[in-house]
């Protein structure tokens, strides 16, 4: 009975954010949020999927979709080539890119490999690999499981007394729990931001990445020096980053000299796919 109450209040929540869904669906979601309490279990790619739709749903409540298919497809090629070449190529129902309606210039990565950038970000970029590096650092989160590590860790002892029936309480108490911890993954990923040695070590992973699927590292660092230039006049700029600047410096030192590379092709297709 307590668990078929725990459901139901997963069925409210989800539902007050309007995903569709299937009632199995929510089960694994249940499912995936307490195994990221328990003490001997790992969430698997399947609930960490369903937990990202929800952190996913949060993120939409604040900034829109851009209905832009040319540009969705683009996106989703460049991030495609991106994954297949990174130590999680294949998870649950695949990875999925997308544009916000935003002028904002910003980012974010939910769990399971839903990623969003901005309408702001894209402005900035001047060709291919320059967008193939921010979703290069975006997919090195995924891969790194850094927005499950939001979730605060009493949050998570909590979670795990109520899978293990040690803790008694009402359903609004389960929804409470639940939905607070998609909102620390929300929080950390609009707000708060992730720490800087996770931003460091996505940031040095991308340019592997970059690197390995045939784009310049380098273009990392262009794209984070037009952030620097914007957030000197207090513009928005990965808010929830740590200061370009300080990424600009690790970057250079890290980079080294860069080798030539062929840009004809995918400056081609850039200028086809992105309207300006």
């Amino acid at each position: 009975m307590k668990k078929l109450l725990q459901l139901l209040c997963l069925c409210q929540f989800l539902a007050a954010i309007k995903i569709p869904i299937t009632l199995g669906q929510l089960n694994k979601a249940k499912k995936g949020v307490e195994l990221v309490a328990g003490t001997t279990h790992t969430i698997n790619e399947e609930e960490e999927y369903y937990i990202g739709r929800a952190v996913a749903a949060n993120i939409l409540s604040q900034y829109p979709l851009w209905k832009n298919q040319t540009l969705c497809r683009y996106l989703n090629l460049i991030g495609k080539a991106l994954v297949l070449k990174s130590e999680r190529p294949e998870i649950f129902a695949g990875y999925h890119f997308a544009v916000l309606d935003s002028r904002e210039a910003n980012a974010f990565s939910a769990p399971g490999g839903i990623i969003f950038i901005s309408r702001g970000i894209i402005d900035m970029a001047g060709n291919e690999d320059e967008i193939a590096a921010i979703l290069a650092h975006e997919i090195r989160h995924v891969v790194n499981k850094d927005p499950l590590k939001a979730i605060k860790s009493q949050r998570m002892k909590t979670l795990g007394t109520f899978a293990a029936g040690e803790a008694i309480g009402s359903g609004s108490e389960v929804l409470n729990i639940f939905k607070d911890s998609v909102l620390d993954i929300s929080g950390t990923l609009l707000q708060k931001g992730y720490s800087r040695g996770q931003e460091k070590d996505a940031d040095l992973q991308a340019m592997d990445l970059l690197a390995a699927a045939g784009y310049n590292p380098a273009a990392l660092l262009t794209i984070l020096e037009k952030c620097r230039g914007i957030e000197k006049k207090k513009t928005k700029a990965f808010s929830a980053h740590p200061a370009a600047a300080k990424r600009v410096a690790y970057v250079e030192e890290a980079l080294g000299k860069a080798p030539a590379i062929d840009m004809s092709v995918r400056n081609a297709r850039f200028s086809k796919s992105v309207s300006r």
